[in-house]
């Protein structure tokens, strides 16, 4: 089976799985490709994905789930049993159930998982006193990330029908663990430093900024 186009999805606040999905993106030649950056928008004007189209979803992993953003942003996504790849991003801990629940969210969504893979991103904690998978994914992760792409397509091209591939096995429980929900807590301001450019409030994906006389942050939309 020909694939015609090849799409990128990804929720990608740091820009971790974004790397990965580029990079398995880029490793298939001869097509034309297309990228829905999720982080910051909504999926409501994104027409279905074709049978003929490979689309390929990165995520990141927020104590063994899917964050819960990405979930949301993810709603709005159909197929006409379109293959589609799908990646986790998880900070050198444990990914537990965030690759069987983007698989169905997948199928939910008339998608077709021909291919799972989880990779390693520094974490969102990560700092120099407590430095968590610092610098993945890597130049390594990213060779690793172009093979997988490339088996990815030479599998498709062994088959007729699409259905055949059906059925893929990923790692994880169902039910799923529990979520951990929202961390209560959010960045500091240094009111000394901060000049009002607003720079934050376009950069938070999760829109829990805004600006008054100072900046105000939303507990319950932060996801740090």
């Amino acid at each position: 089976m020909n694939i015609n186009k090849v799409w990128t999805l990804f929720f990608s606040p740091t820009g971790t799985s974004r790397k990965i999905v580029d990079a398995i993106a880029a490793s298939i030649t001869g097509v034309q490709r297309f990228s829905v950056d999720l982080t910051y928008q909504g999926t409501e004007n994104i027409k279905p994905f074709q049978a003929d189209e490979l689309v390929v979803i990165g995520v990141p992993v927020y104590a063994g789930r899917v964050a819960p953003l990405a979930v949301q942003r993810l709603k709005g996504i159909k197929g006409r049993n379109t293959p589609v790849v799908l990646v986790v991003l998880y900070g050198n801990r444990e990914y537990e159930d965030a690759l069987v629940e983007l698989r169905d969210i997948a199928i939910a969504a008339s998608l077709l998982p021909v291919g799972a893979a989880a990779f390693v991103g520094e974490h969102s904690f990560s700092n120099q006193q407590m430095p968590t998978a610092q610098g993945r994914p890597d130049h390594a992760d990213l060779v690793s990330a172009a093979s997988f792409g490339r088996d990815i397509v030479n599998k498709i091209d062994k088959v007729h029908d699409l259905n055949s591939l059906s059925g893929l096995h990923v790692p994880g429980n169902i039910p799923y663990k529990e979520s951990m929900g929202s961390i209560p807590v959010t960045p500091k301001v240094d009111p000394t430093v901060c000049t009002l450019c607003g720079l934050c409030v376009s950069s938070c994906p999760g829109g829990a900024i805004v600006i008054d006389e100072n900046l105000v942050m939303d507990v319950n939309k932060c996801i740090f």
